[in-house]
Formats: C-alpha cells, sequence, structure tokens
C-alpha cells in the first residue's frame, strides 16, 4: 500500500489549495509542521518547505507538482 503525507502549515495558501483539491479515494495523512509531532516528521524527510509530498519515502514539493502526483495515483484517473 503506498503510504502518502502532506506536510502542510496553517496559513499557507498553497498548503490549503492542496488539501481542498486532493483527489477522492486518495488517503493523506496530514501532517502540521507548526507542531512538535509535524516538525520531527519534517525533519526525518528533510522537509524545507511546504507545501511538501512524501509518496513512499519520495518528496515531491511545489503545488502543481504535488497535484500531478495526486492525479496520477487517483485510483480513479
Amino acid at each position: 500500500m503506498t503510504e502518502i503525507m502532506l506536510f502542510s502549515k496553517p496559513g499557507c495558501r498553497d498548503c490549503d489549495y492542496v488539501k481542498a483539491h486532493i483527489p477522492a479515494g486518495v488517503k493523506v495523512a496530514f501532517l502540521d509542521t507548526s507542531t512538535a509531532i509535524g516538525m520531527a516528521e519534517a525533519a526525518y524527510y528533510e522537509v524545507r518547505t511546504v507545501p511538501a509530498l512524501v509518496v513512499d519515502e519520495r518528496m515531491i514539493i511545489g503545488t502543481v507538482n504535488i497535484m500531478n502526483k495526486l492525479k496520477e495515483i487517483s485510483p480513479s484517473e
């Protein structure tokens, strides 16, 4: 099973956009980098900017790249 994590933070317009447009059927774990747990996970994956998507240990950054990846792995596509 594919593990998908989205790193974001409050007040991030790009993060909010990605969250609002996740395709149906794609299960994403949300990690808030403004929390201790979110920061710890971000440090582990070496996340330096948000939004950042990690899919099976591979990081994707940039809103367009993230949206393209989510559409690619969407079960309805």
